[in-house]
């Protein structure tokens, strides 16, 4: 018998209505009462982790590191280093003032105090070289301390030719990680892929380094003129970055805007982790030059920073408001471990106080 095509039955259709009538059905079923509980019940869901932040108002307080502090037995063979070496310029060789600061450790009128500088890279932070006693102990122990053990773990400064710098180092016997490593990151956040090579070296006070070299073909055109660009970054490594970012944010009003996940043999290489370590890391807001790892290990030590022990001791951030930055700290409940501040190549007398970070970082924060 044949079947007009007006009388055919579309199976989607006929599908589509059946699902429709017994979803009718169902929700039919359900007192108002119920579907209003469920409807609060969805409104109280609170959501868990951590948003990120725009670029944009990120950093308030205009934070950025202006000076790195290192301790070092032979101050001479460390400003050979940065001097020679790298290609900094001394600012000043002097003796610290007396009652510079409240903080343990940092000694009196007798502890030499070298402050060096690169005018040419104008983004560059200084780097401090404090006199240590003969008989300090190092900050983070080597070979023992690695990357999974949380706190301050390196400053990181630039370079123009990552093959060149890593032979002029190692002509002057600068001890070392590994030769270059070449890696690559995805940055969707900052919309700005990472592409780079880095080693990383050891500095004459046991201060652990990365020199990176951006090797993208359409990288910004470099601001210094020399091999070197000085020191400008920071990482810190943690087993759970939300304590860190924590502290961050409430003393500074920084916020984190990137993240990315790391497995790769050549950046584990370069920092001498495990072949097989896994670690989230990124950015806290923008112009201050920190980055927070999250590396994913069972157990770490912490090896709190001090003024009377080798090694990278302490960052030197300056903010546009102190006074802001300091109600910041006490409405969080967070106190100073130290009035008064170090002279820096911009004020020699400025105006400051020290913070402990949440992984046993020191903080100096000065006015700008």
């Amino acid at each position: 018998m044949a079947i007009n095509k007006e009388n055919r039955i579309d199976r989607r259709a006929a599908i589509k209505t059946a699902v429709t009538i017994s979803s009718g059905i169902g929700a039919s079923i359900l007192s108002r009462q119920t579907i209003a509980n469920e409807k609060e019940k969805n409104q109280n869901i609170q959501s868990k982790g951590e948003a990120f932040s725009p670029i944009e108002g990120s950093n308030p307080l205009n934070a950025k590191i202006i000076t790195f502090t290192t301790i070092s037995k032979d101050v001479d063979k460390s400003i050979e280093f940065y001097r020679d070496v790298i290609g900094m310029t001394v600012f000043e060789d002097k003796y610290l003032p007396k009652h510079v600061s409240s903080i343990d450790g940092i000694g009196h009128s007798d502890r030499r105090h070298v402050l060096l500088t690169m005018p040419e890279s104008p983004r560059s932070a200084a780097v401090r070289i404090l006199e240590a006693s003969p008989s300090a102990s190092p900050i983070r122990p080597r070979p023992e301390s690695g990357p999974m053990d949380p706190g301050l773990l390196v400053m990181e400064g630039s370079t123009k030719d990552p093959a060149m710098s890593y032979h002029t180092l190692k002509s002057a016997k600068v001890p070392m990680i590994s030769p270059p490593r070449y890696y690559y990151f995805r940055n969707t956040m900052w919309k700005r892929d990472i592409d780079v090579m880095s080693y990383s070296p050891f500095g004459p006070g046991g201060e652990q380094l990365f020199l990176t070299a951006n090797i993208r073909s359409d990288r910004p055109e470099r601001d210094f003129p020399g091999l070197h660009g000085g020191f400008s970054n920071a990482a810190i490594t943690s087993l759970d970055q939300r304590p860190v970012n924590d502290f961050f944010e409430k003393t500074l009003g920084l916020k984190r805007t990137s993240q990315m996940e790391c497995y790769q043999k050549n950046t584990n290489e370069l920092i001498g982790a495990p072949e097989e370590t896994y670690f989230l890391w990124g950015n806290l807001a923008s112009g201050v030059s920190i980055e927070v790892w999250e590396v994913k290990a069972s157990s770490g030590v912490i090896y709190p920073c001090a003024l009377d022990k080798t090694g990278l001791a302490m960052l030197t951030i300056r903010v546009d408001d102190l006074s802001k930055c300091r109600e910041m700290c006490y409405k969080s409940g967070i106190k100073p471990i130290a009035e008064g501040a170090l002279p820096n190549q911009v004020n020699k007398r400025p105006n400051g106080f020290m913070l402990r970070g949440a992984v046993g970082e020191i903080f100096e924060i000065v006015q700008s």
